[in-house]
This record gives structure tokens, C-alpha cells and sequence, in this order.
């Protein structure tokens, strides 16, 4: 179906049905791209049965993310929702509060997210890289670059940065990536929820019997302690780092990968010159979002925009990677160029809840994707790239394998 018969047939099909089918290769979705030129204030199905409102504009991203009328405090029982009990379900961590208690909890892990704090990481991300890729060396060819390396990468490294204890290494490995479909129901969402909830509990635990380390969870245990922030924004917040530095950390390094595959000369100029693989990065991170909707925020009084009014307990979401593929801001933004001067700041949202983990996913995707390519620089995929099977059922899309060879 054409662009244009997709536009003729929602005017009179709205609300529009989430998820939204994938563009070629698991580019933007052709709805929000309709969305974004005919109906920039669109109305949105969830896989919950709630309505919500869909952005896709970046100065109307920017604008309601950065306007007090919205609130992230989305615990509250009857919250739209996209799936059901997810993580917009745990009560006062860092993702559900507004300010000032936002920035409160958030300048106690911010410290360890910063671009000077950030480049730290790259010696551990480097050596965990060059194990697995020679694991991958010695392994079968072609192998699938998922299991073989990003979603074992992103294991390794979070595990570490977060001081996951030795003993919790298995079920950390058995609760992430995360996979339950948005589709599949509030009782399998809530039941993913909860185990996740059960495992911060357990690191949690064994962390306060051990001596304190100087991390993300080292600091919000000591904030607790001296009262800087509850017990109950401790462990949401922590909830949040674990869940954040899954999905979304594997999903960049294989479209990453794929990306670049596709584009060898691109590719080649990377490996000629390692200067470019920062530029790499972040054209990656424009291109590809992953997570096609963020979360919501609630308006707290009735908002009007684009003719729309937004009332008083009602959601909106946005896409991301509308922003990043905003043509009154990124000119052909469906051509994959290591070379714009056109940064993915958008991808990371705007307002006070701008990513924390903005500058460390830029790191974690150019030391993943230069080790990879640095040790497999005729790395191919071994499959037809219309055949890569990709899901749009799950928060962060991605592919579910990715073949390659060498």
C-alpha cells in the first residue's frame, strides 16, 4: 500500500492502531510519517485499550515535553498506558516524578552520566567487545550477531557499570533483553514487571550487605541513608537504569551494525579514518530510534495545540524518530548520512526529562560498533537484508537475529 492510499484510508480510520507496521528495513513507520504531515495532533490506540494523542512534530515534541501543564507521574491507578503494568507503573523513581523532586533524584546518578564520566567506560566496553568478537571469531560463520554479540555485550557492561553481584549474573542474564510483546496482554506485561521488580529487589539486598561501591546504585543506596531521596525513589529509580540499559542500549548496536553493512562505503571511510565512528554513531542514533513511541505524559489541564485541545487526564506520546526525521529540521532524513552536520540530539527528548543516558549510549555505540567492525572489517550480512525478520511488538524494535558473516 502507497503513502497515499495509507493517507486516504486513515482519514476515515481513526483512531490509528499501535503498533504501527515498520518501514522498509525497520525504518520510520509510513503512519507516523502521515501523522507528522496530515495530522501532527493524531489520535493513537494502545495495545492497553487507551487513547492517547501522538506527536510527531520536534517543535511540538520540544514543547510540550518542556511545559509544566504535562506530568510524568504516571503511577497513579487509570493512567493511559501502552501496554498495561509497566514501568510507568513504579511509584516515584526517576521516570515518574516532575520537578523539583525530579531533579532532586536525578542529581544524585547524573554525576555518573556525564560526558567526562561517560568516557570512563570506554577502556571496560572496548576489552568486554574484543573478548566476544574473539568468542565470535572461533564460533560458527555465519552466526547471528544478536546473541554472538550486542545482546551479550550489553549484559557484560551494564552488569558492571550497575554492580550487579556475581551471584545475581544468571538472572540478570535470564530477565534481559527484556521481550514480553506490548501485545501480549496486562497479565504477561505486569508479569514481566514484577520479576524485574523481584531481581532490582535481590541486587538491592545484597548490595546493602556489602561494602559501598562508587556507582549509579552505590549512590542512590547512600542518598536513602542520608536522606536525600526515599526509599521508594531509590528503587524506582533503579528499576529505571536496569530497564533503560537493556533494550535500549542492544537495539542502536544491531541496527547499527545492519545500517552500516548496507552502506559499505560509509562503512570503509570509518575504517579509514576513526575520527568518523563518533559521527557514525550519532547518525545511527538519528536514523534509527528503535522505541517508535516513547511514554506518556498526562496533561494536567485542558492544552490546546495545532487546533487540538488536549483535555485535563488525557495522554500524549511522541515519536522520536519523527523528530530526528523531521524534514522542516533534517534535510532527506531517509538518507543514512555519517556526514550531516545535523546532530540525533532529538532522539533523547527534550525538558527536563532529557535522557539521562544520552551521553553514554553515544560511547557504548562507538566503541560497540568500532570494535566490531575493527575486528571484522568485511563483515557482510548473510542474508538478503529484506529478509532480516524484525518485530514491531516489543518497546525498542529491532531485528530478532541478525546473520552475518565474515
Amino acid at each position: 500500500m502507497s503513502i497515499l492510499e495509507h493517507s486516504a484510508r486513515t482519514e476515515q480510520d481513526l483512531p490509528l492502531r499501535y503498533p504501527f507496521a515498520l518501514g522498509d528495513l525497520g525504518r520510520l513507520p509510513p503512519l507516523i510519517r502521515w501523522a507528522q504531515k496530515h495530522r501532527p495532533v493524531c489520535p493513537v490506540a494502545m495495545p492497553s485499550g487507551d487513547r492517547v494523542w501522538m506527536l510527531t512534530r520536534k517543535n511540538d515534541i520540544a514543547q510540550v515535553f518542556a511545559d509544566p501543564r504535562f506530568s510524568r507521574n504516571l503511577a497513579a491507578p487509570g493512567t493511559p498506558r501502552i501496554a498495561g503494568d509497566d514501568l510507568t507503573t513504579i511509584g516515584r523513581g526517576l521516570f515518574n516524578l516532575d520537578p523539583p523532586d525530579h531533579t532532586r533524584v536525578k542529581q544524585v546518578v547524573s554525576p555518573y552520566f556525564t560526558r567526562r564520566a561517560t568516557q570512563k567506560h570506554l577502556p571496560l566496553i572496548r576489552e568486554r567487545a574484543g573478548s566476544l568478537l574473539e568468542e565470535m571469531a572461533a564460533g560458527p560463520n555465519p552466526t547471528d550477531l544478536v546473541t554472538a554479540y550486542a545482546a551479550r555485550l550489553q549484559l557484560i557492561v551494564m552488569r558492571e557499570i550497575l554492580g550487579v553481584p556475581p551471584e545475581l549474573h544468571d538472572a540478570h542474564e535470564r530477565l534481559f533483553p527484556t521481550c514480553a510483546s506490548i501485545l501480549a496482554g496486562p497479565e504477561a506485561t505486569g508479569n514481566e514487571t514484577d520479576e524485574i521488580k523481584r531481581f532490582v529487589a535481590a541486587v538491592i539486598e545484597v548490595r546493602r550487605r556489602r561494602p559501598a561501591l562508587d556507582d549509579p546504585l552505590g549512590a542512590l543506596l547512600k542518598a536513602v541513608d542520608t536522606g536525600v531521596i526515599t526509599e521508594e525513589e531509590m528503587f524506582g529509580t533503579a528499576f529505571v537504569l536496569f530497564f533503560t540499559g537493556s533494550d535500549a542500549v542492544v537495539a542502536p548496536t544491531t541496527t547499527g551494525s545492519m545500517i552500516l553493512m548496507l552502506h559499505r562505503k560509509q562503512l570503509d571511510e570509518c575504517l579509514g579514518d576513526p575520527r568518523l565512528w563518533p559521527c557514525a554513531a550519532e547518525e545511527v542514533l538519528r536514523y534509527y530510534h528503535n522505541g517508535v513511541l516513547g511514554f506518556p505524559v498526562v496533561a494536567t489541564e485542558d492544552v490546546e495545540l495545532h487546533g487540538q485541545v488536549i483535555r485535563r487526564g488525557e495522554a500524549v506520546v511522541a515519536s522520536m524518530q519523527a523528530a530526528t526525521w523531521d524534514p522542516a529540521h533534517v534535510n532527506s532524513p531517509e538518507k543514512f548520512n555519517i556526514h550531516r552536520k545535523t546532530d540525533a540530539a532529538a532522539t533523547f527528548g527534550a525538558g527536563p526529562h532529557y535522557c539521562l543516558g544520552s551521553q553514554f549510549s553515544r560511547v557504548y555505540l562507538r566503541a560497540a560498533l568500532s570494535s566490531l567492525f575493527e575486528r571484522f572489517p568485511t563483515l557482510y550480512l548473510a542474508v538478503d537484508e529484506h529478509h532480516v525478520p524484525w518485530r514491531n511488538d516489543v518497546i525498542f524494535v529491532r531485528p530478532v537475529c541478525l546473520p552475518v558473516a565474515w
